[in-house]
C-alpha cells in the first residue's frame, strides 16, 4: 500500500526521513533520456520541455540535499546529453550547496 501523497509540484511527499540522516544519495532524477541509444535525437524535445524537466530536477535536488548528513555525498545521474540536467545542474549545486 503506498500511503505517501502527492505534492503539488508533483513530488511525494515522504515521510520518515529526517534532515542530516543519510551519509549519501544516489540521485537519479527523471530527465529528458536524450542519451538513451538509439533515442540520441532532440527533434521530438522543445527548448521549453528541456528547461521544464531541468526545472523539476531542481526540486529533486533541493529536497535530497537537506537529508545529507554534514560531510555526507550525494551522486547525481541521469541519462541525457542536456546540459542543462547536466552540467548546470551540478553547477547550480556546487553554487547553492558549497
Amino acid at each position: 500500500i503506498d500511503t505517501a501523497s502527492v505534492a503539488d509540484d508533483g513530488l511525494k511527499d515522504v515521510k520518515g526521513f529526517y534532515a542530516n540522516s543519510f551519509d549519501c544519495i544516489l540521485l537519479d532524477p527523471p530527465c529528458t533520456a536524450l542519451g538513451l541509444r538509439p533515442k540520441l535525437q532532440i527533434d521530438t524535445k522543445s527548448a521549453k520541455e528541456l528547461l521544464k524537466a531541468a526545472d523539476y530536477q531542481q526540486k529533486f535536488i533541493r529536497n535530497a540535499i537537506p537529508l545529507l548528513k554534514v560531510g555526507g555525498r550525494m551522486t547525481y545521474s541521469t541519462c541525457t546529453i542536456n546540459t542543462l540536467e547536466n552540467e548546470e545542474n551540478v553547477k547550480s549545486i556546487l553554487e547553492e550547496f558549497p
